[in-house]
């Protein structure tokens, strides 16, 4: 074992200092109204051309991964001064709720730029993480505003604990995408979901992101005075939410959404995903040992699926129902590592083989034949993906040199 951990570390060293080379071709500058100027990385390239701009989920899940105290600062303030400050039915624009994506994209006749419910949540667990580790409050006072925004949006958005998106909250009957997390082309069995709807990995991302709030207010008094002080309770209740009621029972795993139409189950990387932004003990062991079972039809040589075969809608060159997503992988290892389950760590490492093959693509295809990059369906990846890039490191810095 301890040879195979030495091969992978310096498999993943040279990784590392590869997807450090390229990232310079993401790099892009934005300057801030207050004159501050950041350096931000573009989404993602194809065939050495911008595909994908400005993302403020990219750039959160990107710095999370990294752990770069500077990356991190700029994606916060970038994050904070794009939060939403008014409604716009058209954009999905509400206050508090984070940017989906700065440039101009329209599609049914809406604008997709604040199509994500997901956005806030993240940057205010990615804010806790950044305070923590580098002990910056300063930013707390730079921040403070769009901070109260923030929680002011979580908590405008919790329903008797159930975190819950709905047009509705922007004045429209309906956004841009079919879906509003980072799995944002559609959910299975529906084209649109029946408003409102929740998904279970943005339900377990709340629970995180109140903590995180309540954790800030603790550190940040002016801030306190003026938001709800009941967010450890608020987590409490959106957790409680999630393992009573967003819960299939018969199989004992998360749901991957509940909506107006009823329950959407199945088997899904979300399951994975969510494990790291929960702590340990927020499941039980059953609930754990279900989801490690059934995450073996998820797996693939190249990493873990996104969702698993046979199931309606199931495609294995799915943009998200079916391919495997380099950036989740490095988040399924840490949620996996930090709560037992070293199967799907191990399963998770797959990863390693698909980078060595393909580079830094935004995803790959495997149907139980040769392993195919972004290139092989053009229209749905990039063949160069900020978030991908990171992968290597964040393993590196799970400790995958101590073993899966």
């Amino acid at each position: 074992m301890r040879c195979n951990d030495d091969a992978r570390r310096d498999v993943l060293v040279s990784l590392a200092a590869k997807a450090a080379a390229v990232l310079p071709q993401l790099a892009t500058a934005h300057a801030c109204k207050d004159g501050r100027s950041l350096h931000l990385y573009r989404a993602g390239l194809q065939d050495g051309q911008v595909r994908f701009g400005l993302f403020g989920r990219d750039l959160l899940i990107t710095a999370r991964l990294l752990r770069n105290p500077r990356f991190t600062q700029d994606v916060l303030y970038f994050v904070a001064e794009t939060l939403g400050v008014r409604t716009d039915a058209r954009s999905g624009e509400e206050p508090g709720r984070g940017l989906h994506e700065r440039d101009r994209i329209e599609m049914r006749g809406r604008l997709t730029r604040y199509n994500a419910l997901d956005v806030t949540p993240l940057f205010l667990v990615t804010l806790g993480e950044y305070v923590d580790a580098s002990g910056d409050e300063a930013i707390l006072a730079d921040l403070d505003s769009a901070i109260e925004r923030a929680i002011g949006f979580m908590v405008a958005h919790l329903a008797n604990g159930r975190f819950v998106e709905d047009p509705s909250f922007a004045e429209a009957d309906g956004y841009a995408l079919r879906a509003t997390y980072w799995k944002d082309s559609r959910l299975p069995e529906r084209e649109d979901p029946c408003y409102p709807v929740a998904y279970g990995l943005v339900q377990a991302q709340a629970v995180a992101a109140l903590r995180a709030a309540d954790g800030l207010l603790g550190k940040w008094q002016r801030l306190a005075e003026r938001c709800p002080g009941n967010l450890a309770t608020l987590a409490t209740d959106a957790l409680d939410e999630l393992t009573r009621h967003m819960w299939d029972r018969k199989h004992n795993l998360p749901l991957i959404a509940l909506d107006g139409c009823g329950r959407i189950e199945g088997v899904s990387s979300d399951m994975l995903h969510m494990l790291d932004f929960l702590e340990p003990g927020d499941l039980d062991a059953a609930k754990l040992v279900a989801i490690a079972r059934a995450a073996r039809s998820l797996v693939t040589p190249y990493g873990i699926r996104s969702f698993a075969p046979g199931q309606t809608d199931y495609d294995s060159h799915s943009y998200h129902l079916g391919a495997v997503w380099p950036f989740e992988q490095a988040i399924i290892f840490r949620g996996a590592r930090a709560h037992g389950l070293t199967t799907v760590c191990e399963a998770a490492l797959g990863v390693i083989q698909a980078l060595e093959a393909e580079g830094f693509p935004e995803l790959v295809y495997w149907d139980g034949g040769v392993l195919e990059g972004a290139r092989a369906v053009p229209e749905q990846g990039c063949d160069l993906q900020l978030w991908t890039l990171a992968v290597p490191s964040a393993l590196l810095a799970a400790g995958v040199a101590e073993g899966a």
